[in-house]
């Protein structure tokens, strides 16, 4: 948001253009002016204050669409990374796991968390988040897009890292995300999730890096077994992949050439390295945790993991 300097800057510009019509100002101050009225409008040359969990509403394709903002204080010229958190099934109105924790680190290490909320009224078979999206419906996808953007004109944004996190069922939309818009965003972490085995299109522009927890006596989201959605529900999506069997799907597409396997009676590590464009692919496979988010993995919490795991990637522009 501009700061007092900013705003009056702005007063300073929009003055000297009203004179420059009627003084007939030569054409070398009128650009230079023009180029005054640019900066002005970027977000990059303001200071921002932080913001808690504000509800923000946005225009996406002619639909009203909310997410909660958390965004830091910031200097100037300060680069936010930001990341999107996808909320479980019929979660909407719950606060995301460790979000406060999440907050918090935001302001430390100067990222923007968004938590989107699903539209509530879908039906069954559609699902609060749309997945397969090119058998359904591009809305989640444009939603998640229309964050960026929107952000983008209220913040320094840093294009290059833009992540996101879910759990359960928004744990599934991360994959859509890193199937679908692998072209913007840089890598995503989620707990309690899985994608279609078949998904209709999945196609990597540019590498994209995946952290997939999950609990081994998960009884929701099954670890071991594929499995099916239940009869009316999430039409078209498909069958629903083990877990093991996505990490391999997701080291395979990511040309990962070097896999490493530490495992304790807790838990068993998986990475997969020497990827394409320098990402990683690694799971946490929990041994005795269900579906229920854990506070923290291997004595670190797992917010902190998350946001270690995104932060090591950032998106090459052209």
């Amino acid at each position: 948001m501009p700061n007092k300097s900013t705003k009056i800057l702005l007063a300073f510009v929009i003055i000297v253009s009203s004179i420059s019509g009627c003084m007939g100002i030569s054409s070398s101050t009128q650009e230079s002016t023009s180029d005054l009225i640019t900066s002005v409008n970027d977000p990059c040359i303001s200071s921002s204050e932080a913001i808690l969990q504000e509800e923000i509403t946005i225009i996406v394709d002619g639909e009203e669409r909310i997410f909660r903002l958390s965004a830091p204080s910031s200097e100037a010229g300060t680069k936010l990374a930001l990341i999107i958190a996808f909320h479980g099934g019929t979660d909407s109105e719950e606060d995301f796991a460790q979000q406060a924790q999440f907050d918090q680190l935001g302001e430390q290490q100067k990222f923007i968390m968004a938590y989107a909320i699903a539209k509530q009224d879908r039906t069954e078979a559609e699902g609060e988040w749309f997945l397969n999206t090119a058998a359904t419906s591009r809305d989640d996808n444009n939603f998640s897009e229309a964050i960026v953007d929107n952000l983008s004109s209220l913040y320094c944004l840093d294009q290059t890292r833009l992540y996101a996190i879910g759990y359960s069922l928004g744990a599934m939309f991360t994959y859509e995300i890193a199937c679908q818009l692998n072209h913007r965003f840089a890598a995503v972490a989620s707990f309690a999730g899985t994608m279609p085995v078949n998904p209709e299109t999945c196609d990597l522009v540019l590498g994209m890096g995946v952290m997939h927890i999950h609990g081994k006596l998960d009884y929701i989201i099954y670890y071991h077994t594929d499995w099916d959605w239940k009869e009316g529900e999430h039409e078209g999506v498909g069958t629903m992949s083990e877990v093991p069997a996505l990490i391999d799907y997701w080291a395979e597409k990511s040309g990962c050439e070097s896999d490493a396997i530490d495992s304790s009676f807790f838990t068993e590590h998986i990475v997969h390295s020497d990827c394409i464009d320098d990402v990683r692919i690694e799971h946490y496979g929990l041994e005795v945790r269900d579906h229920n988010w854990p506070e923290e993995i291997d004595g670190t919490p797992t917010y902190e993991l998350m946001w270690n795991f995104l932060s090591d990637f950032s998106k090459t522009q052209s």
